[in-house]
């Protein structure tokens, strides 16, 4: 596997902090998508609009976790802080 992006946790199950710039890009282009169509969804009149907003967060969410799960050195996996 190449370098990973994010550290795995010491406890716990999940993917710890960014480790490189691209964990941090992934981050923060995924924070402003969720964040700007929050932002739309609020100044949205019409309910078809607001679904597509709340379907574009849900997709973000889940593509950020897919990431985060390719790319977590270890994988994810419970840890007891032994590793």
């Amino acid at each position: 596997m190449e370098r990973p992006w994010f550290a795995a946790k010491r406890y716990g199950y999940g993917t710890g902090r960014a480790i490189t710039w691209e964990g941090r890009v992934t981050i923060i282009v995924s924070m402003g998508i969720i964040v700007l169509t929050n932002l739309f969804m609020m100044w949205a009149k019409s309910i078809p609009i607001m679904v597509l907003s709340f379907v574009i967060d849900l997709v973000t969410v889940i593509v950020l976790l897919w990431i985060c799960s390719v790319k977590t050195e270890g994988g994810w996996k419970w840890r007891w802080g032994d590793d």
